[in-house]
């Protein structure tokens, strides 16, 4: 069972962390980078990870691109970055459902990246499948295919407002606080079902910052912190929790949880 409990300490966001995190560094991460170029070790592994994720699903097209973004790829790394391997397919070659196409590999996304726990240089490895012309708002993106640099990064000086990105973070938090007590009272249903509002507010949240000021917006910011936290692990670990009770069967007269009990059996 996956522990979804959120500890009262964990509702305080600590400005000097969460600030640290997010300001730029001098270099890339020099575990991956010399010269600005990414370590062949870690290309050949990198590589070698998504054509094993493509040969298992078995899709008869050939690959565009294989990319790595996201912080691991700027001067915004910092302890709890991770690699953003990013596989590039043309998904109108799959079907011609291109929503259909997305859901499922989105599916297979976050199976994939639940089942296997694979680190290179104490940063874990999670795949992303794209379509090769949907655009990427990235400071730092790397082409394993091609190994160069798709978009360079800049080490940028950005005044981060951290105020109205805690203001943001902590709000989302809260609800999300709210859907524990919510699934504590049994309202499997209802916890379900705003867990999936949370998750969608938070998604259009980061997407409209990235929109408006880019990746430093306290939008994007807000995420940011809220994922590195954990909460965004917890969320979508309750929604699954709340699914599955409430796809239960219980033969009782009372459906009433005595969630003390519930709790130690699920630790267990």
């Amino acid at each position: 069972m996956i522990n979804i409990g959120i500890k009262k300490e964990d509702l305080k966001f600590d400005p000097e962390f969460n600030t640290g995190l997010l300001q730029p560094k001098d270099n890339l991460f020099p575990k991956f980078w010399k010269n600005d170029q990414l370590n062949v070790i870690v290309a050949r592994k990198l590589m070698r990870i998504a054509d094993e994720v493509i040969k298992s699903l078995d899709l008869g097209i050939d690959v565009e691109d294989v990319v790595i973004t996201g912080s691991i790829a700027s001067y915004n790394w910092h302890s709890l970055s991770d690699i953003d391997l990013h596989i590039m397919l043309d998904f109108d070659k799959i079907d011609d459902n291109f929503d259909l196409v997305k859901r499922m590999l989105d599916q297979v996304r976050i199976n994939w990246n639940k089942k296997h726990n694979i680190l290179i240089a104490n940063k874990e490895v999670e795949i992303y499948f794209q379509h090769y012309t949907e655009p990427h708002e990235a400071n730092g993106i790397w082409s394993l295919e091609l190994e160069k640099w798709l978009s360079e990064p800049v080490r940028l000086n950005p005044e981060i407002d951290i105020k109205t990105t805690e203001k943001k973070a902590e709000a989302m938090a809260q609800s999300i606080e709210h859907l524990f007590e919510v699934f504590k009272d049994g309202k499997f249903k209802e916890t379900h079902e705003y867990a999936g509002k949370v998750k969608s507010k938070i998604a259009k949240m980061r997407q409209s910052g990235l929109a408006d000021a880019g990746i430093y917006s306290p939008e994007n910011l807000a995420f940011k912190m809220l994922r590195n936290s954990g909460y965004l692990e917890k969320l979508s670990s309750l929604k699954i929790e709340a699914y599955d009770k409430m796809m239960s069967l219980e033969l009782e007269e009372s459906r009433k949880v005595d969630f003390n009990q519930a709790w130690k059996q699920f630790l267990n």
